[in-house]
């Protein structure tokens, strides 16, 4: 069938030929020249969209093997975060990374090498997978892992889907005595004090600052910081699926622009509570989640989502560099996230040593020129972008900035691959 879809940004709709297999044999007949795979869609920008055809994951959603003595899982490409948890958590075991929704499918996760708010304790969902299932260009199933056709392994792995087709994926899983985390919440009044904050929380099991976007000068950088640990003790471990709220497809473009996100921020900075309590999976790793489609409020036009990666050295002076030129240009953001990162795992990942920041930017008037503009600061200090979110860097600085996609090795290993695996991503970056 053919239908408009769009990354979660709504910022693109593209009429795709899309299709929903249920089996290995099926996905094997979809495959053909400019083919990519989707799961929820909820990558932000057009890495899984490819209008010659887009096949669509969502049906693969068995788990295949969990032993709940050793927390070991395989699972369908196409299940989403939500339904493994609802297999897991009453076992006593959760996922070793999370991203920050649970709308995600485990080929959604291994396409973009997730990582979670303890990135500097465990690094990216890489390091805790035991091996993949691929159906390549061939058509051919293979495992792969770290030790046997470990390029493939390693060059899917973050690889936006560019590889194969992801049938299924084995991976540990971490092991908890309760669904219920301890948080404390701090309050940083500007840059300085959220980066202080932030290592100083480094112990702890999962930190993020939420940052304010539009604060005013003296204030630039002034954030909230949320860190937070499993309890160690028997709490009940049923996992609960909670009631969503579901926005009507009313907003119109302007509701969230820069005076809204202001007073959003104002009210989020000074009135949040505070106190040190104990929370549960859903409040502590999936707020955004409470709204079923929260990305609708931004009304028709959508948004972009930009995240970067600036590696710890000069990383003070950078990052205010780049919240100083948001300010100054007025494309505020609420959804503003700043946290650590720990050690790269090698080839296309994302994470490495240093602070991650993302922000959600409506469509101002001005917003793809000051994006081009970040991208130049982020350039010039040795910074990343992450592929998940982007839908609108060019391919001269994609190219410059991550250079890992364009190298040899990379490159010898894609041509064979990229006659049919192709989004509109990798096409416009040219990968």
């Amino acid at each position: 069938m053919e239908k408009k879809i769009s990354g979660w940004g709504n910022n693109k709709f593209i009429k795709s030929k899309i299709y929903f297999p249920k089996k290995i044999s099926e996905i094997k007949k979809l495959i053909k020249p400019k083919t990519i795979a989707r799961g929820l869609g909820r990558s932000y920008g057009d890495s899984s969209i490819q209008p010659n055809s887009t096949i669509i994951t969502t049906k693969l959603d068995k788990i295949l093997y969990f032993n709940d003595k050793t927390g070991i899982i395989e699972a369908e490409s196409g299940i989403a975060i939500e339904a493994i948890l609802g297999a897991i958590v009453k076992k006593g075991w959760f996922l070793p990374v999370t991203p920050g929704s649970k709308k995600i499918t485990l080929g959604g996760m291994v396409a973009s090498n997730v990582h979670g708010k303890n990135h500097h304790k465990v690094g990216s969902f890489k390091d805790h997978i035991i091996n993949l299932k691929i159906i390549n260009q061939n058509k051919k199933l293979l495992i792969c892992s770290k030790e046997k056709n470990n390029k493939l392994f390693n060059y899917t792995v973050g690889g936006m889907g560019l590889t194969g087709i992801i049938y299924s994926c084995k991976f540990k899983l971490k092991k908890i005595k309760s669904n219920l985390i301890y948080q404390e919440k701090i309050k940083n009044n500007n840059l300085k004090e959220t980066i202080n904050s932030i290592k100083e929380s480094h112990n702890w099991e999962y930190n993020v600052s939420w940052i304010d976007t539009s604060a005013q000068k003296k204030n630039l950088g002034r954030s909230i910081l949320t860190r937070g640990k499993f309890i160690d003790s028997k709490v009940n471990k049923f996992y609960n699926y909670k009631k969503k709220i579901t926005f009507p497809k009313i907003f119109p473009s302007w509701f969230i622009g820069a005076f809204f996100i202001r007073v959003l921020n104002f009210l989020y900075f000074n009135f949040s509570d505070l106190k040190k309590a104990k929370t549960d999976i859903d409040s502590f790793f999936y707020p955004l989640d409470k709204v079923e489609n929260w990305n609708v409020a931004y009304g028709k036009k959508g948004f972009i989502s930009y995240q970067c990666l600036i590696p710890y050295k000069n990383a003070y002076s950078v990052i205010k560099k780049i919240l100083s030129l948001i300010k100054e240009k007025k494309i505020y953001s609420f959804v503003s996230v700043l946290k650590s990162m720990g050690k790269n795992d090698g080839y296309l990942s994302f994470g490495s040593p240093g602070f991650t920041i993302v922000f959600d930017f409506p469509i101002y008037k001005n917003i793809y020129n000051t994006l081009d503009k970040i991208d130049q600061i982020v350039l010039t200090n040795n910074g990343r972008l992450y592929l998940t979110k982007d839908s609108r860097v060019s391919n001269e600085n994609f190219r410059k900035i991550n250079k890992v996609f364009f190298g040899k090795d990379f490159k010898k290993f894609r041509k064979n691959s990229s006659k049919i695996f192709n989004s509109l991503q990798s096409e416009r970056l040219k990968i």
